[in-house]
């Protein structure tokens, strides 16, 4: 099927008038909002966060927040309710209309919020490199010049409080709950110590680091015990060999007269007394010289059996007996002087194995309370040195977050400079007006095109010698149009371009009487742009 574009354009001429008025109508309503539409400026400012001041190896901040996340919170903070009605309130951006009427504090708040912007950069010494500093740029559009200036510079400055104040006030709080440890810990450390103390005092001795002490005194007091009941029963023995020889030479020191048996006892018994100084009762050389003593005081007994019974027969009337009743001379006192100093010898062993029996009970219930009290102690011990640590650690954390609060403080850490502050612009950013006048004469050839399309669609009228043999298979000789007269002609361009030129003005004045009278129309585009997500004057 061949194209025929002379008989489209033939039609395009033929209804050009509608597509005249509709093309007319749409160019004035864009030419007119165009116009209408006020202007909007927008001022910027630039902040740079730097890196820390002092390097990390030396001494590190405690505030450990990146720096976007650091900016998103801050601008999440500046966009709250509360913090936009300060600011609009301080710098009075919504001031009553003619009739004192406010806006809403919701209208205001969302109104502050379409119109301020935060964006954020990353910049990077390499392609592959971390990130050595964030560059943030605020904005902010309005009506006034001077006002969007003055709105972004407010920004700008709490910007740099709430960092200030954010990165401080994190660094306080970790240098208060570190104090809070260290005092806590402090605490436990002091309890856990009056604790283990207490238990050491307890137990006294009983403890596995005096075990090898006790059982070295245990032997030693065994010893000693052993050692007193064997001096006690040489005592006894010694006790029974004076006796034995005062009945026979009246005298305790016969030795010095008396016969050579008696004096090799009293040698015998000498050299046991100095070996007993030196050696142990289980010595040989002490149980030798014991046995010597025994045999000699055995000949001894034997040889002065006789003689005594007939020393019994030749004094018993005039030689006095101490055994029996009180001394009468002298010999008889130094027998009783020695007597009694054996007996209170005896005694004072005795009174040491029964203090040396008490001690060795008490030793050895001490050695058997060892394991449960160590295991105690352990216990004890661990809790202590667990304690310990976590305070040592606690202490060294608290050094740390005591360097890194003063270095927030003297801005020493990531700190946020302004690089450039928002100027008053010098002309506008929005509308484009051009293009807006634009897109409304674009539309309304795209809409005059449209209803003629509409309109050839609709109509099925018979126009062409072609249409005429396709619909009733007739042949025409010849085709005759309808020839209009002057005076129609006349009349047809008059209607046209007088509806045209009525609509031209008629629809702008109207559009700007509504716009000054009735409602402003900026409003009302801008709430339907932005129901598609687009955005007119912001």
């Amino acid at each position: 099927m061949k194209l025929d574009l002379k008989y489209y354009f033939s039609i395009f001429l033929r209804r050009s008038p509608y597509f005249i008025v509709v093309a007319a109508l749409f160019a004035s309503i864009g030419l007119t909002v165009a116009i209408i539409l006020p202007a909007e400026y927008e001022a910027k400012a630039t902040l740079l966060v730097e890196s820390e001041q002092i390097p990390e190896r030396l001494a590190s901040s405690t505030v450990n927040t990146g720096a976007n996340e650091q900016l998103l919170i801050i601008q999440q903070r500046l966009l709250s309710r509360e913090n936009l009605l300060d600011v609009a309130n301080r710098l009075d951006l919504y001031p009553p209309d003619e009739e004192g009427v406010r806006l809403s504090a919701s209208s205001i708040v969302q109104d502050m919020r379409d119109r301020v912007t935060f964006s954020q950069n990353s910049t990077t010494a390499s392609k592959r490199g971390p990130e050595t500093s964030t560059i943030m740029t605020i904005s902010y559009r309005g009506k006034r010049r001077q006002t969007v200036a003055e709105v972004t510079n407010e920004f700008v400055t709490l910007v740099l409080q709430q960092n200030l104040e954010l990165r401080t006030e994190q660094a306080s709080d970790t240098l208060a709950f570190f104090r809070q440890e260290v005092d806590r810990l402090g605490g436990e450390l002091d309890a856990q110590s009056v604790r283990l103390i207490d238990f050491q005092n307890q137990v006294g001795m009983a403890v596995p680091t005096n075990l090898s002490f006790l059982r070295t005194r245990l032997d030693d007091l065994q010893t000693q015990r052993s050692t007193n009941r064997q001096s006690i029963l040489d005592l006894e023995e010694q006790k029974k060999r004076i006796e034995a020889i005062f009945r026979v030479t009246g005298d305790i020191n016969a030795s010095a007269a008396g016969s050579p048996l008696e004096q090799q006892l009293k040698a015998a018994q000498d050299e046991l007394n100095n070996a007993l100084l030196v050696f142990s009762p289980t010595n040989p050389r002490v149980t030798m010289l014991k046995a010597r003593v025994a045999q000699i005081e055995q000949q001894l007994n034997g040889a002065v059996e006789t003689p005594e019974d007939d020393a019994d027969e030749q004094d018993s009337g005039n030689e006095p007996n101490v055994l029996d009743g009180e001394p009468r001379n002298e010999r008889e006192v130094r027998f009783q002087a020695e007597m009694d100093n054996i007996d209170r010898r005896i005694q004072e062993m005795q009174a040491e194995i029964e203090v040396f029996s008490a001690e060795i009970a008490e030793i050895e219930e001490q050695i058997s309370d060892v394991p449960a009290n160590g295991v105690t102690l352990a216990k004890l011990q661990r809790d202590f040195d667990n304690i310990q640590g976590q305070y040592n650690q606690a202490v060294n954390r608290l050094s740390v977050a005591a360097t890194g609060e003063r270095i927030e403080l003297l801005s020493k850490g990531q700190r946020t400079s302004v690089i450039e502050q928002a100027t008053p612009p010098e002309r506008p950013t929005k509308p484009n007006r051009p293009l807006i006048a634009a897109a409304g004469a674009g539309f309304g050839v795209f809409a005059g095109l449209a209803l003629i399309v509409l309109m050839e669609f609709l109509n099925r009228s018979i126009r062409r010698p072609m249409e005429l043999t396709n619909r009733l298979g007739i042949t025409p000789f010849a085709v005759l149009p309808y020839i209009r007269t002057h005076r129609e002609v006349a009349l047809r361009r008059t209607v046209i371009f007088g509806t045209a030129g009525v609509l031209i003005v008629l629809v702008p004045l109207s559009l700007f009487a509504m716009h000054s009278f009735v409602y402003p129309l900026d409003t009302i585009i801008e709430s339907l742009f932005n129901r598609v997500g687009l955005s007119v004057i912001g």
